[in-house]
């Protein structure tokens, strides 16, 4: 049963693209707090060495759901001029694995002491695999659901800009540049490991903080993503901060989904350096009759910041 229910999972999720093995990036509910994963600009922007780690658990009312973890590592580097980033990630889709290793890179102009400007390139390898023996076959000796596993490894690139002050910030990035000429690619020809095809993605994201009192802050924010494989899909969300430590709110996706977040900060701080470590969760569900395939999905995730007071940047911890 546990293989049928993969069997099932994996075609109602994949027939939807235009290739069998398309490649998307993954995509986390609390993206404003993990952008990284898709804008390379972003490294070096929270004014300290910050370190965060997402666990992602998707259709959880389906034996063999999609699951992506994740680590990322950014820190300043050059008196504030250059950030630098690591990602980390394992995707598994039904019998489908994906795990993806980038280096960032960030150049960081700062426009005036409260806005800072940066343009961001990325370059990664990725190991794709598909295990045909999770498969149930519907005929004996089906070679389509027999076959042994299938797996090759992928260098690909990035770019991204990201602008940022105390308030507010303004992302756009392009991932999986080789997906620009993979797409549309329909040739019967190409070899196998082609057919593993990634798809060009961009990111553009928008946030702003607004403080109604010394207490209590909102943060609205948006991502849109658009790519040749899925429809184009926008997060918007709301959030309430209050005293600077903890975080609530929710959020709507156009796919017809809807999500709750909590996130709260533990810090600790003397005259020369600070300590943050944040412990959250996110929720997501569908309002659509199909959700017993596609929903719900929960979401942990844990981030450390350490930075020095001496920074002449001051960077919000919630975004």
């Amino acid at each position: 049963m546990k293989k049928l229910y993969q069997s099932t999972l994996l075609l109602l999720m994949l027939c939807s693209a235009n290739a069998l093995y398309a490649q998307l990036p993954p995509l986390f509910e609390q993206y404003h707090l993990n952008q990284l994963v898709f804008n390379p600009a972003y490294a070096g922007s929270k004014g300290g060495i910050e370190a965060g780690f997402f666990l992602h658990r998707h259709s959880t009312n389906v034996q063999g759901a999609p699951g992506t973890e994740s680590f990322t590592l950014h820190t300043p580097l050059a008196n504030d001029n250059v950030g630098l980033g690591l990602k980390i990630y394992h995707d598994k889709l039904g019998v489908t694995n994906n795990s993806f290793v980038g280096l960032d890179y960030a150049y960081r102009m700062h426009i005036s002491d409260h806005l800072t400007a940066a343009i961001g390139i990325e370059g990664s390898i990725a190991n794709y695999k598909v295990d045909y023996s999770q498969l149930d076959a519907f005929i004996n000796g089906d070679p389509t659901f027999t076959k042994a596993s299938e797996s090759y490894w992928s260098p690909d690139a990035g770019l991204g800009v990201y602008l940022h002050s105390d308030i507010y910030y303004v992302g756009l990035s392009v991932m999986s540049l080789s997906g620009l000429s993979a797409n549309g690619n329909d040739n019967p020809d190409v070899a196998q490991d082609e057919k593993f095809d990634k798809v060009a993605t961009v990111y553009g994201t928008l946030g702003t903080l607004i403080k109604i009192n010394d207490k209590l802050t909102i943060k609205p924010d948006l991502l849109i993503k658009i790519t040749d494989s899925i429809p184009a899909q926008m997060d918007v969300n709301l959030n309430f901060i209050y005293n600077n430590v903890l975080l609530v709110g929710g959020g709507y996706r156009t796919n017809g989904s809807i999500s709750f977040v909590g996130q709260y900060i533990f810090s600790t701080d003397n005259k020369i350096t600070g300590h943050e470590a944040g412990l959250g969760y996110s929720y997501n569900t569908m309002l659509a009759d199909d959700k017993v395939f596609i929903s719900p999905s929960h979401e942990v995730f844990l981030t450390y910041r350490f930075y020095k007071h001496n920074n002449k940047f001051v960077n919000p911890r919630f975004f």
